[in-house]
């Protein structure tokens, strides 16, 4: 029940992504969708069972790929607008 609903929650964020026509891999999608909820790369590296220093690597191909080279625009702010 908990994953049809988080399901349900995701889809429309995730409908999103692919409209912009991003090649996010599948664990770039997992990680913005997390980046979404607001966890942090450890909370991140936990629930996906690897280390803080690939979820890292996974936020600056996002951040490459979604076009945030200055740093000053928050990835999770840009996720969030992308609803």
């Amino acid at each position: 029940i908990i994953e049809a609903h988080l399901r349900d929650i995701v889809s429309p964020f995730l409908n999103r992504l692919s409209s912009i026509n991003l090649l996010l891999t599948t664990q770039e999608v997992e990680v913005a969708a997390l980046v979404r909820q607001g966890k942090s790369s450890q909370e991140i590296a936990d629930v996906m069972r690897v280390s803080v220093d690939t979820i890292s690597f996974h936020r600056k191909n996002l951040r490459r790929k979604l076009g945030l080279h200055d740093r000053a625009r928050n990835l999770r702010t840009y996720l969030l607008s992308l609803q």
